[in-house]
């Protein structure tokens, strides 16, 4: 749900598609805008007030019409340029004189929106969305164009909102001043630090408002039926918030605010986040994926990505929100998420990932692998080659340099080598440039008697060329306890030699998934993503009922990454060595995996809950996924929450509640050892 980064970055690639004539600078909007949520309607008046010179390039949505403009007090009579569109938006130029100078546009324009659309898909939400309202909610994105967007980086803006009485709003920024009367609702906001874009969002909303140390306003923004959860969440910001001041130094802006929606959004925005109501709903978000979108004010929100040279954002904040929960419950909570990214890694086929540096979106699940997961792991082994005390220096040090400016990679990397003293140019060149991971193989491992009944054990590593250069944990268990040392690997093939006091009993390499790494396969289970990732997938359809034969070819559309390819249309070399989906209902599925002589369901999941998925291994080596229910109904509730559990062996559902989930057991890395 965390695509904080798209709708920015599709507004972005709007601007850098415009023609560029000019370069504008100093931009600054003045907005008021007027919009009726029940009929759609928007109006709106815009002043920009800017630098520039030669022609600059002007966008908006198609929904609107122009109906009044000037430049510099001169009426401007706008017309397209020429038939081409920019994303979808036209465009118009507007001609300036020859020298730099300041000049103030003034637009009038009116429209109506799109409806808003409650039933998206969580995977509708990632691409680009319109400007739509509605009286459940209204939520104008920037990258719809429903303002005029300049080509210019960022700006800076100041927005009056009105609204009818019985609906509240807001945009990103300071709150100057808001009146309640039975005529409307008013506010004006004002974002003084350079914006990438103004979102807008409104709904029948109750604001309950706390302010920490009388500087920083925090405000829910709840539909009626969730009112009820803000004091809670009110509670879980302060905590954030003092964290990331403490972690990282002190918030960036004046408020923030948690403002629910019918979508299933998860969108950080500067000083906001917007969330789904069914997400808010859930008691585990405020201990999770609330503390993530709180720290987008830092990272996104306020170091802004340079998206030319790649997406850190979001695997820093995965990194310093989601994995650092995780440690903060336990050392055997946060080894479990490293091992889930690895075998998330590990799902995505040969060649399917990219570079680190190419990342800046997620659009399904091998880029959040990548963009998410591999980033926040090399945010874990830089700490792990630094030192905390070293490493938070650096995030520091970062923060303090490059605050409301665009930073990239290599501004991340300057700032740990300058607290550091050290050069990491190869650190970052391997992470972030090669595609894949190494893989690290244990070639053989001995054991002799020592003096002073010390014995020696022996192995050697190798990994594929071109090597990289790793600090790799080795862990030696001995009759009395663990040993663990950390080896300097960078060639292909390297031994080892290490003395211990007792007799050993086994050898480990990297048994606490430290290091970003392929997995061998006796650590990696079959699990869901495996299936989804893979474009080689067929899924068969076992359902004779023909509404549920319609559900099961929708949910294979919003389970895979791919468009579906099915069973029936394959020829025998495919079905023979592909991965396999199935679905369908419980006798139909248990007749074509037995008919087929494929895995059979698990005893552990006979007759429970009103569906089951479980994944398994194939004889040809590939996953099966079978996802069986007891009627139509069943396999409906599924629609919407089973594409969220990838990285799970099975699962089980009553109607649309998991009620077990997890992941089966593997046999590990672990070599055992015998003295010679």
């Amino acid at each position: 749900m965390r695509i904080f980064e798209y709708g920015f970055c599709v507004l972005l690639l709007c601007l850098a598609a415009l023609p560029a004539r000019a370069e504008v600078t100093r931009l600054h909007h003045d907005l008021t805008v007027r919009l009726d949520p029940e009929t759609r309607e928007l109006a709106a008046d815009d002043t920009l007030t800017f630098t520039g010179n030669g022609e600059i390039a002007l966008a908006l949505s198609a929904e609107f019409s122009i109906e009044a403009a000037a430049l510099d007090n001169q009426a401007l009579s706008l017309q397209p340029s020429d038939a081409r569109r920019t994303n979808g938006l036209p465009y118009w130029t507007i001609k300036l004189g020859d020298e730099p100078a300041a000049h103030t546009l003034t637009l009038r324009y009116r429209g109506k929106l799109a409806p808003l659309e409650s039933a998206m898909d969580h995977r509708d939400v990632l691409g680009p969305l319109p400007a739509m309202a509605g009286a459940a909610a209204s939520y104008l994105p920037p990258s719809s164009g429903w303002y005029p967007l300049v080509e210019a980086a960022t700006f800076t803006y100041r927005l009056r909102l009105a609204l009818p009485a019985d609906q509240r709003g807001l945009a990103p920024g300071r709150l100057i001043k808001e009146k309640q009367s039975p005529q409307g609702y008013h506010a004006e906001f004002e974002f003084t630090h350079p914006a990438e874009g103004i979102h807008l969002l409104a709904g029948p909303y109750r604001i309950k408002e706390r302010m920490l140390n009388k500087t920083v306003r925090l405000r829910t923004y709840f539909h009626p039926d969730i009112a009820g959860l803000a004091d809670g969440y009110l509670d879980s910001i302060d905590g954030y918030m003092k964290l990331y001041n403490n972690w990282i130094g002190a918030y960036p802006f004046t408020e923030f605010s948690v403002v629910s929606s019918p979508l299933p959004t998860g969108f950080g925005i500067p000083t906001l986040t917007y969330l789904g109501i069914d997400v808010l709903r859930l008691p585990f978000i405020r201990s999770s994926s609330l503390g993530h979108e709180i720290l987008h004010n830092w990272w996104g929100n306020g170091v802004y990505v340079d998206w030319e040279k790649g997406n850190w954002s979001e695997g820093l904040t995965t990194f310093m929100a989601d994995y650092t929960y995780a440690e903060q419950a336990s050392a055997e909570t946060a080894r479990d998420m490293r091992l889930s990214w690895l075998r998330d890694f590990a799902a995505i086929p040969g060649g399917q990932d990219e570079p680190v540096l190419r990342f800046t979106a997620r659009r399904h699940s091998a880029s959040q692998t990548v963009g998410y997961h591999k980033v926040a792991f090399i945010f874990l082994m830089l700490r792990d080659s630094l030192g905390e005390e070293k490493f938070n220096a650096g995030l520091r040090e970062f923060w303090r340099t490059q605050q409301f400016r665009a930073a990239s990679w290599s501004d991340i990397q300057r700032a740990f080598e300058s607290v550091s003293k050290q050069t990491l140019q190869t650190f970052f060149d391997q992470w972030l440039t090669r595609r894949g991971a190494p893989q690290l193989l244990l070639d053989h491992a001995r054991v002799t008697p020592g003096a002073a009944k010390k014995y020696r054990v022996t192995f050697s590593l190798s990994q594929p060329a071109p090597a990289y250069a790793l600090r790799v944990p080795v862990r030696i268990k001995t009759e009395q306890s663990d040993v663990t040392t950390l080896v300097d690997f960078s060639e292909t093939w390297r031994e080892y030699s290490v003395e211990v006091n007792a007799r050993p009993v086994s050898l480990a390499v990297d048994p606490d998934f430290r290091v970003f790494r392929r997995l061998e396969p006796s650590e990696i289970p079959p699990i869901l993503r495996q299936v989804i990732t893979d474009p080689a997938t067929l899924t068969a359809i076992a359902a004779e009922d023909a509404a549920a034969h319609v559900t099961a070819r929708e949910l294979a559309g919003k389970l895979l990454d791919n468009p579906p390819r099915f069973w029936d249309e394959a020829d025998n070399a495919a079905r023979a060595s592909a991965p396999l989906l199935v679905i369908g209902t419980h006798s139909e599925v248990d007749t074509f995996l037995a008919q087929r002589k494929l895995p059979a369901r698990p005893a552990a999941l006979q007759d429970r809950g009103t569906a089951q998925v479980w994944a398994a291994q194939q004889a040809n080596g590939k996953t099966l996924v079978a996802v069986s229910a007891v009627d139509n109904a069943a396999l409906q509730a599924m629609l919407r929450p089973l594409p969220h559990y990838g990285k799970q062996s099975f699962l089980v559902f009553e109607n649309n509640k998991v009620i077990d989930k997890g992941v089966w057991p593997t046999a590990g890395s672990e070599r055992k050892l015998a003295v010679e």
